[in-house]
C-alpha cells in the first residue's frame, strides 16, 4: 500500500524547509518511500490526517492550495 500526504502543490517554504502543500519537510519527502508504512502513518498523524475537520477549515485548505496552484501558472 501507498499512502502519501501529497497534494501535488510542492512548493518549498525556503525559511522552515517545509512544503506549502503537505506540510513534510525536506527530509521527510526525500526518504518517504523508504519509510516503514508505521513510520508513514505516524506522520500523517503528526500533520493532522485522519482528524475529522471542520467544513470551514476544509474548504480554507482547498482556497490555499488552489492560490498556490494559480500562482504557479504564471
Amino acid at each position: 500500500m501507498y499512502i502519501t500526504p501529497c497534494v501535488s502543490v510542492c512548493r518549498i517554504d525556503k525559511y522552515t524547509k517545509v512544503c506549502e502543500g503537505c506540510g513534510r519537510t525536506i527530509e521527510q519527502i526525500s526518504e518517504w518511500s523508504r519509510y516503514s508504512d508505521e513510520q508513514q502513518m505516524n506522520i500523517m498523524k503528526e500533520l493532522g490526517y485522519g482528524k475529522r475537520t471542520s467544513k470551514e477549515d476544509r474548504m480554507v485548505r482547498a482556497k490555499t492550495r488552489r492560490a498556490i496552484r494559480d500562482s504557479r501558472k504564471d
